[in-house]
């Protein structure tokens, strides 16, 4: 569910980086086990990251890790952040998520993008200069096999003769699908264009205000109501830095480490605005940016507010387990989070899936 009104929603990103100081089987348990934490704690969704080839990045299919996710949790929404379609068949991508969404009791939230990584696609042996058209066809082919029993469809990459597309979701007319947006404000239209939904980053404030209204004017425009438009912008949120412990200087001391060792593994392009194409971080200048939520309760509240401001978002997707911290240090993050951060914005019941 997400909440319209002024209650704000709080969901977790996960990359899953296997640092030098732990194993792929450890930070794969430990990020399932935060999961299963965060659904307890009352977090609102749980976004997971699909990678290949890279040591950031170890989750190679969404929907596999997802279903694990699914079966030991209750409420919280499971997202894809997001599900490369170029590296995948679409059709099977629509099976494979409705699986989720049967396992989870319809609670998939289906994050899709177009890939930005050559590696990844050279290690699939999948042009990387066609990603961009194939991800058209094949959000296409996704979004008719969620919410209608049989796909025809014929374009440059796939030729689809009345296929029936098994297991059907648990609603009709699908999972909401949410399209990722950095810079591009193509991506944005398009998204409104096909009324879905968004989560942005990497951006400033005064983008995604740009962005929102842009997505905003265009739905309309292409013929969507203005309550559809309403719901969809009220499940749409931002990915920011966060980490919480007792005191700000506790909780920026402790992030450090793990930020800095995934920015030096990020080699193929700078992330929010805090890194350079040499791959210099600043850590004062992260701890200043809009981006980040680093510090005590107190400040963390003041600094959702601030973003509150400027963006009118109600969801915010926090990414507190970066670059393998440790296990413990994540859990009292979320608890923290969970117990002094989170009521201060929680007034309201008024739910929309």
């Amino acid at each position: 569910m997400a909440i319209l009104g002024k209650d704000m929603t709080f969901g977790l990103f996960f990359l899953n980086s296997v640092a030098p100081w732990k194993t792929d089987a450890e930070e794969l348990r430990d990020g399932l086990e935060q999961i299963k934490v965060a659904d307890q704690l009352g977090f609102h969704s749980a976004w997971i990251a699909e990678h290949n080839a890279r040591a950031y990045g170890v989750v190679s299919s969404t929907s596999v890790y997802l279903a694990a996710a699914a079966a030991q949790t209750s409420n919280i929404m499971l997202g894809s952040a997001v599900s490369r379609l170029p590296l995948h068949h679409p059709l099977q991508v629509a099976e494979d998520m409705a699986l989720v969404d049967i396992i989870s009791d319809g609670r998939l939230y289906l994050g899709v993008g177009k890939g930005y990584d050559a590696l990844e696609f050279e290690a699939y042996n999948i042009d990387f200069d066609e990603r961009h058209e194939k991800y058209l066809e094949s959000l296409d082919i996704l979004t008719t096999a969620l919410r209608n029993n049989r796909v025809t469809y014929s374009g440059k990459f796939y030729d689809i003769k009345d296929i029936p597309v098994y297991p059907r979701p648990v609603h009709p007319e699908g999972p909401p699908i949410f399209v990722m947006v950095s810079g591009n404000d193509a991506s944005m239209v398009n998204a409104a264009k096909q009324g879905h939904s968004f989560v942005l980053g990497g951006i400033t404030n005064e983008d995604t205000n740009h962005k929102i209204e842009l997505y905003k004017k265009t739905a309309l425009e292409s013929g969507l109501t203005q309550e559809y438009v309403d719901n969809a912008v009220a499940r749409s949120g931002k990915l920011l830095f966060c980490h919480v412990a007792e005191t700000t200087e506790q909780a920026q001391y402790e992030y450090r480490k793990g930020l800095e060792w995934y920015m030096s593994e990020r080699d193929n392009r700078p992330t929010f605005g805090v890194v350079d194409r040499e791959h210099h971080i600043d850590y004062e200048r992260f701890l200043n940016s809009e981006n980040t939520l680093v510090g005590s309760p107190e400040k963390v509240i003041e600094d959702i507010e601030r973003y509150k401001k400027d963006t009118g978002l109600n969801n915010v997707i926090l990414w507190m387990n970066i670059g393998g911290q440790p296990q413990q240090q994540v859990l009292n993050s979320m608890t923290l989070f969970s117990e002094k951060v989170m009521p201060h914005f929680l007034n309201s019941k008024n739910l929309v899936r």
